[in-house]
């Protein structure tokens, strides 16, 4: 794998958001200086926060660059 698919795989299985919340993933649910993820309507229709690994940090933060570029025109 590599890419997009890469980088959701990393986070299903580093910090352990379940396959549904990391489909759904928002920018605003990603909080890079807090270290932290917003998985929303997980399991019983509820939020919850779970850690971000500090090595998926670079790849998350290139893909929302690549996100915002793509965007923002």
């Amino acid at each position: 794998m590599e890419g997009t698919h890469h980088l959701m795989a990393s986070l299903l299985d580093g910090s352990g958001l379940r396959l549904m919340e990391c489909v759904r993933l928002r920018v605003k649910d990603i909080d890079l200086d807090m270290a932290q993820i917003t998985g929303r309507d997980g399991k019983g229709e509820k939020d919850r926060v779970t850690l971000l690994p500090q090595s998926l940090a670079p790849s998350l933060r290139e893909q929302l660059a690549k996100a915002r570029a793509l965007y923002s025109g």
